[in-house]
């Protein structure tokens, strides 16, 4: 995982403001050459490959984001909710139906009331897949939802990943495979 690298404390508030930006590519992909940039500045010898190697990976990321977008095109109108809302980004460039966060926060379980309204708006929202990330406790969704939705997992993180230039297209191709597979007719 990446809790050695700092990133054990995710869990915070964004306060409205969606701060996961790598998750759509296009953003990756601006990045690439500000990346290069900066490395070129420190290291003008080398500048030559980070250009090419900046150019090789936005062409790798557009390949990438083509994929996806063919992918979830057949799930883009099913609606399913999420444990924490760090998907915006992700949603919009690939034209996903979220009907919301669950955000059941860290207080004590749902009391069956909650549950009950939980359960209802599922239905009537027509929720076919409830995620969880590996970084929160899934455990309430499992109580809450039982079998009215699927139930998928979404790691924007990356967390099962090794660092390299492989992380960054696993991670994106995971989430996809896991919105098709919990969305899809057979999931």
């Amino acid at each position: 995982g990446h809790e050695e690298d700092g990133h054990d404390d995710h869990a915070h508030a964004h306060d409205g403001a969606d701060p996961h930006a790598w998750l759509d590519p296009a953003n990756a992909r601006a990045w690439l050459d500000v990346i290069a940039a900066e490395l070129a500045e420190h290291d003008p010898d080398n500048a030559a490959r980070y250009a090419a190697n900046a150019a090789q990976a936005a062409q790798e990321l557009v390949a990438l984001e083509d994929r996806i977008a063919a992918r979830l095109a057949p799930v883009q109108d099913t609606p399913y909710l999420v444990y924490h809302d760090a998907y915006q980004y992700f949603e919009a460039r690939f034209g996903l139906a979220p009907t919301g966060a669950l955000a059941l926060g860290d207080a004590a379980d749902p009391g069956p009331a909650r549950i009950a309204a939980l359960r209802d708006m599922a239905r009537e929202a027509g929720i076919v897949c409830v995620f969880t990330e590996p970084q929160f406790d899934g455990s309430r969704v499992s109580s809450v939802f039982g079998d009215t939705a699927r139930h998928g997992v979404l790691d924007p993180l990356g967390g099962r990943h090794a660092p390299g230039p492989a992380l960054y297209p696993a991670l994106i191709g995971d989430m996809a495979g896991a919105l098709a597979e919990c969305l899809g007719a057979d999931g």
